[in-house]
Formats: C-alpha cells, sequence, structure tokens
C-alpha cells in the first residue's frame, strides 16, 4: 500500500448488548463509496458479530485470542502491518473490541508502535452506553474504562427510559467524563459525520477548532468506581517540575490513570505544551504559540480509578514556577 497521509482509525467500544453491531452495520451502510477494514476482536474462539456485519466493500478480519488486550496487541499490529502491504488503499478502518475489554491496550498500540503510529492515525473513539441496562454495568470494571477512554459516548435505546432517567444518567456520565461529547440515539442512528472524520482523540486539533473545550464547569464527584477530576491555573508551570511530576505520576498512579490530558503554560516556552496519556504512556509536545491577546492557563483532566484529589492538586500546585 502506497498511502503516504496515515488512515483514519475509529475504536468502537461498548458493555454487551449496547448496541455495537448495530451502529457498525449503520456506519457501514452509509460509506458506500469507501474502503473501509473491519476488525472484529472477538471473546473466545467462535466468532458471531462477524455473521451479522452487513457485507459491502469492507474488509472483515478478526481477531479471536480472546479480549485485545497485552497478550494480543501483538496480533492487531500483525494485522495494520499487513494491511499496509496489501496494494489497496484504504480509506478507514474500525476496531469493534468486545464489550468485555478494556480499550486502553488498543489506543496504545497506536501510540507506542512508531510504524503503526506513523501509517495510521486515531480518529476517535466511541462508546456505545446502553441507556436502558447501564446502571446494572456501571459499576463492572470495564464499563468504567470504557466510559472513562471515550471521545465520544454514544447513548443508545433513548426511547426505553424516561426524562428523568436521563437526566440522572446524563449527570453520571458528565461525572465519569465531562469532556466527552455526548450522542443520544435509537437503534444506534446517528449521522456518519457526527462520529467518523471527528478527529476527536487529536486534542491539539480539537483545540485549534475549540479554544474553550476544556474550560466547561466541572463539579467533582467522589466515588470508589471512575471519577474525573480537573485543574487550572493562570501561573506559569515550571518545565522540571511538571516532568519530575508526570515521571511521578506514570511509574506509581499509571494503573488507575485511564485518562489525562490537558494544556501546559510553562514558564519557559512561547509555545502551549499539549499532552496525553493512557495509563503508563504519556506523550507531551509543543503546540502552537500563545495568541498576543490570549489568556495563558493550564489546564489538566485526569480521569481515572481511585484517584486521590488531594494529592493531585498538591502535585499540580508543586509544578508552579
Amino acid at each position: 500500500m502506497s498511502q503516504e497521509i496515515p488512515i483514519p482509525v475509529t475504536i468502537l467500544t461498548g458493555f454487551i448488548g449496547a448496541g455495537k453491531t448495530t451502529l457498525l452495520n449503520n456506519l457501514l451502510h452509509d460509506m458506500p463509496d469507501q474502503k473501509v477494514a473491519v476488525i472484529i476482536n472477538e471473546f473466545g474462539d467462535t466468532s458471531i458479530d462477524s455473521h451479522l456485519v452487513v457485507s459491502t466493500k469492507e474488509e472483515i478480519m478478526e481477531i479471536n485470542s480472546g479480549c485485545i488486550c497485552c497478550n494480543v496487541r501483538g496480533d492487531l499490529i500483525n494485522i495494520l502491518s499487513n494491511m499496509m502491504k496489501q496494494e489497496t488503499e484504504m480509506d478507514h478502518i474500525i476496531i469493534e473490541t468486545t464489550g468485555m475489554a478494556n480499550p486502553a491496550p488498543v489506543i496504545q498500540t497506536f501510540l507506542m508502535d512508531e510504524q503503526t503510529a506513523a501509517s495510521f492515525e486515531l480518529d476517535s473513539v466511541i462508546t456505545m452506553v446502553d441507556a436502558k441496562h447501564i446502571w446494572q454495568h456501571v459499576k463492572e470494571e470495564e464499563s468504567g474504562q470504557q466510559i472513562a477512554f471515550a471521545d465520544v459516548l454514544l447513548i443508545n435505546k433513548m426511547d426505553l427510559i424516561t426524562e428523568a432517567e436521563k437526566s440522572e444518567l446524563e449527570q453520571q456520565l458528565i461525572n465519569m467524563n465531562p469532556h466527552a461529547e455526548r450522542i443520544y440515539t435509537t437503534y444506534a442512528n446517528v449521522d456518519n459525520g457526527d462520529v467518523i472524520g471527528k478527529k476527536s482523540f487529536e486534542l491539539e486539533y480539537i483545540l485549534n477548532r475549540d479554544p474553550n473545550l476544556l474550560t466547561q464547569t466541572h463539579h467533582h464527584h467522589h466515588n470508589d468506581q471512575v471519577t474525573s477530576y480537573v485543574f487550572r491555573d493562570d501561573r506559569p508551570l515550571d518545565l522540571a517540575k511538571v516532568n519530575k511530576w508526570f515521571a511521578y505520576l506514570v511509574q506509581f498512579k499509571g494503573e488507575h490513570l485511564y485518562r489525562y490530558k490537558g494544556v501546559l503554560y510553562i514558564n519557559q516556552l512561547e509555545n502551549r505544551v499539549v499532552f496525553q496519556g493512557v495509563h503508563m504512556l504519556f506523550a507531551g509536545t509543543e503546540s502552537f504559540k500563545w495568541a498576543d491577546d490570549e489568556k495563558r492557563q493550564s489546564e489538566i483532566v485526569f480521569i481515572g480509578k481511585h484517584l486521590d484529589y488531594q494529592e493531585l492538586e498538591r502535585g499540580f500546585q508543586y509544578c508552579l514556577a
């Protein structure tokens, strides 16, 4: 394959029964002129979902040796590598993970493997939420992680709940992941443009489009499952202290940090620094310059399990120049 532009990848996750396959079929139906590769990860040795996927111009590949996690990440890299050797140019790749999978290793594959990162780019992580049955799953480890990692939350089966239940659900989702876009739907009906080609995983792209993305007001909510905290300050940060703090977080807190991302106002730099992290994988880069009339501000979002707000706040304060 001689493609020079990285192929966009959509990761589709969500608990069993949320409607992932219906969504996948709907998306493919609306992409008739595009060459789409679908990678389906089935739990166990027998695949069912591939028989449910509408057969069009997509190429369907399967990973069958259990959930996509560390032991099959190599399989995913091999599939993607083989795809690059094919003659046919791909327009998009959709990876549907099993309902029991934590999507972090899939995301990490596109961040840590150099060849994969050069050939593919994460477009978005979509998590499907079953509006009717989410309360049965929300205390499950996997369900919380899937919500935490999402850029887009697609809340399905809205016809099965009341307005009061919708308000309660919305507040719960905001508590768990305040910065994911929420789309409400029935029968997994959604416009392709709302979920495909959004580049919602690329923080720098999104901030260019909407500089106030991270400045939504957020109320802290404490529970022992998934929580999210936002820290912001107009005072500059010291680069050496920031590096030391993040090294500590990655090493000692990485297991519980599902996603962390933000913009840093560094004393020594004229450009803003944009960063993203998934568990123990962390990447920061100098981004575009602060505008002359722009308020310089650091803003960090942490989403994870068993997060200690006071400890994170102390670390953030320590970084002040």
